[in-house]
């Protein structure tokens, strides 16, 4: 029985883990919580006859190996389809020239001679963003993320229709 308590605590912390070993968003955390969670208790539950795991007794450590082992591989296939969608540097020094022009419509506490300065340099712009908004490092690359994805999709609408015509 105390296995069937631990197997949902261990998934827990086994998301939240995760969450912070692959500086995943913190809107992530709460999801990767749940799924460890389920992750735990479906393995152990399943598994425990398997591997004869007692779940009426007091706590065991092969209860506990399955129960992170079930965490982890659950946590792994939905992180695979829920994939975020992250810039990388490399993403926005190749699109430079079409978000350097929206930059500062969006963070207008940032000027032209610093948009020059950044060149494309995702750790400027976030650093920058940090200082002239006072918001932490986080919150200026969720924020980034969204600007990002939003002159993607509106370039890509664009190119489509551009297409059409």
């Amino acid at each position: 029985m105390i296995n069937l308590i631990i197997w949902p605590i261990a998934g827990a912390i086994v998301g939240w883990l995760t969450t912070k070993i692959m500086h995943r968003r913190q809107s992530i955390l709460l999801l990767n919580i749940v799924v460890g969670s389920v992750g735990a208790f479906v393995a152990g539950y399943l598994l425990a006859p398997v591997f004869h795991i007692s779940t009426s007794s007091s706590f065991s450590l092969p209860g506990l190996l399955v129960a992170v082992a079930g965490a982890i591989g659950l946590l792994a296939v939905v992180n695979f389809f829920v994939r975020e969608h992250t810039k990388t540097n490399k993403a926005i020094e190749g699109h430079w020239d079409l978000v350097r022009d929206k930059i500062h419509a969006r963070w207008s506490k940032i000027t032209e001679e610093d948009i020059d300065q950044i060149n494309g340099n995702h750790e400027q712009l976030i650093n920058l963003i940090v200082e002239r908004y006072g918001m932490t490092k986080e919150e200026a690359e969720d924020q980034l993320q969204r600007f990002l994805l939003a002159v993607d999709t509106k370039s890509s609408w664009t190119s489509f229709l551009h297409s059409r015509a």
